[in-house]
């Protein structure tokens, strides 16, 4: 009987819009669930073939009851599929939570720090003055944060990795590289971008410029790499001012870290810096003009304003920062290979 009460409440066309707010209103839940899953490796434990909550809760260290609970709950989301006698098997959905290239798996285990859940307790008041609350309720900014979170910090880079698959090509196609001989690269964190321009560009040197945690970390890298010879890394801070000299500039992400003012103080800067004739090129993910909204896009600018006083854009606005800046937007090209938010190559002539 308890079944078939269940099955009426939920068929309920009265109830299915108190349902769909109340499966939003339990969002930090869901978000707890998937990172437990991606936490305990639930979809690599899976791949080789169904498995029961003992035999998972037998190797991840939990109690059975508790897996079991766990994966249930990871199974109404359609996380996994569940089948008869307790057991459960990995679908499209947890594939992306498997271990590897492509795997939403070091965001997913991010999701659940105390940048992302602390700060989001404080939206009203992050609202209320357009900033973040990050460095208020954590006592350190959120680039303080991460230097001192590795999985943070990991789930960031990784993910650009798929970015940069499409950056290349994208670059290649659009920008006479060949002509450039000094690119500087503005937040490529370990240096990957930059390492890739420069080998299709022998005759190029390189300037890798980020923070200087960041760029600490990049020097091991590029030396292993053996471009130690071509790049000159600098750790500062593009508030201040960007190295000069540069006929390429590269930003990747950096302006969707960036306030208003920030934004437009670093392009500034750029334009300060370059040698006249120059090319900026950024990489950004981009909001559409007017509905359809898309939520993924729109989740990130709330977690921007959050954590970083950061926001999402539309193509107008970039526009708007690249112009009040001297630059002319000649080129906003779609990435395509980005299969999980819309990401536009933003291409601007200095004067």
């Amino acid at each position: 009987m308890g079944s078939d009460i269940a099955g009426q409440h939920n068929s309920s066309p009265a109830g299915a819009p108190i349902r769909a707010v109340l499966q939003m209103i339990l969002g930090h839940h869901v978000t707890a669930v998937v990172a437990t899953i991606a936490r305990f490796g639930i979809a690599d434990h899976l791949a080789p073939g169904p498995g029961t909550a003992a035999q998972l809760a037998q190797v991840t260290g939990a109690d059975q009851v508790g897996m079991l609970r766990l994966l249930r709950a990871a199974a109404s989301l359609g996380l996994l599929d569940e089948l008869a006698g307790e057991t459960f098997a990995i679908n499209s959905l947890s594939d992306c939570l498997r271990r590897g290239p492509h795997s939403l798996r070091e965001i997913a285990v991010a999701a659940s720090e105390p940048i992302h859940w602390r700060t989001a307790a404080h939206l009203a008041e992050s609202v209320i003055k357009n900033r973040a609350v990050a460095p208020d309720v954590l006592g350190m900014n959120a680039w303080e944060y991460r230097d001192t979170h590795p999985e943070g910090r990991l789930a960031t880079s990784e993910r650009l990795v798929d970015i940069e698959e499409v950056i290349l090509p994208a670059l290649r196609r659009t920008v006479d590289l060949d002509k450039h001989r000094r690119i500087v690269a503005i937040g490529d964190s370990r240096g990957r971008l930059l390492s890739a321009l420069l080998r299709s560009t022998p005759n190029a040197t390189g300037v890798l410029f980020d923070r200087p945690p960041v760029a600490d970390r990049a020097r091991t890298m590029i030396d292993a790499v053996g471009l130690s010879d071509r790049v000159t890394v600098v750790g500062g801070d593009f508030l201040q001012k960007v190295p000069p000299g540069g006929d390429l500039y590269v930003l990747k992400g950096v302006l969707h870290d960036c306030d208003d003012d920030s934004a437009s103080w670093l392009l500034d800067s750029c334009y300060m810096a370059a040698l006249p004739a120059s090319t900026l090129v950024a990489f950004e993910g981009v909001l559409p003009d007017g509905p359809p909204h898309d939520p993924v896009a729109h989740l990130i600018d709330i977690n921007s304003l959050l954590t970083v006083s950061g926001r999402e854009r539309t193509i107008d606005e970039f526009e708007e920062l690249f112009n009040n800046a001297g630059y002319e937007l000649v080129r906003a090209e779609p990435l395509s290979g980005v299969d999980y938010r819309p990401f536009v190559m933003l291409q601007g002539r200095r004067s």
